[in-house]
C-alpha cells in the first residue's frame, strides 16, 4: 500500500504568499519613507533650537532676525527666527531684503545675523534697486 502524504508547499500557494508581501510592501514602504523624513524634519528643527540658545548664550544677543541652517545626511534644512519663534524657511523671498552675515556654527547647525538691506548696500539689491 502506498500512502500519498504531502509534504511542503505547492507553486500556487507560493505564488500566493509572494503576491501577499509584494501588495503589503508596496503599501507600507512609502509611508515609512514618509515617517523617515518627517523625523529627520523634527530632529532639524531640534536642532536648530539648540543652536539658537547656543548662540543666545554665548552672544548675549536679543532676538534678532536670524537664520539658521541645519545640514543632515546631505539635506539641508533652513529655519527663520523673528522675535524669538522659529520657523522653517519657506521661500526665496523671505530674505530677499537682507543680508546675511557671517555665521556661527554650532555641531551641524550655523546660525546667520541678517542684516536689512537699508542697513546694508541697498544698491547692491537687486529686490530694492
Amino acid at each position: 500500500m502506498k500512502r500519498n502524504n504531502k509534504k511542503g508547499f505547492t507553486i500556487v500557494e507560493l505564488v500566493i504568499v509572494i503576491a501577499v508581501i509584494a501588495i503589503l510592501s508596496a503599501v507600507l514602504i512609502p509611508t515609512f519613507g514618509g515617517i523617515v523624513s518627517d523625523a529627520n524634519e523634527t530632529a532639524a528643527l531640534q536642532a536648530a533650537k539648540n543652536a539658537y540658545t547656543n548662540y543666545l548664550i554665548d552672544t548675549d544677543a536679543d532676538s534678532s532676525d536670524l537664520y539658521i541652517e541645519v545640514t543632515q545626511s546631505s539635506t539641508t534644512y533652513k529655519f527663520t527666527v523673528n522675535d524669538g519663534q522659529i520657523a522653517e524657511y519657506t521661500s526665496e523671498t523671505a530674505f530677499a531684503h537682507a543680508k546675511a552675515d557671517t555665521g556661527v556654527v554650532y555641531s551641524n547647525a550655523t546660525v546667520y545675523t541678517l542684516t536689512p538691506c537699508a542697513a546694508a548696500n541697498a544698491s547692491s539689491c537687486e529686490y530694492c534697486k
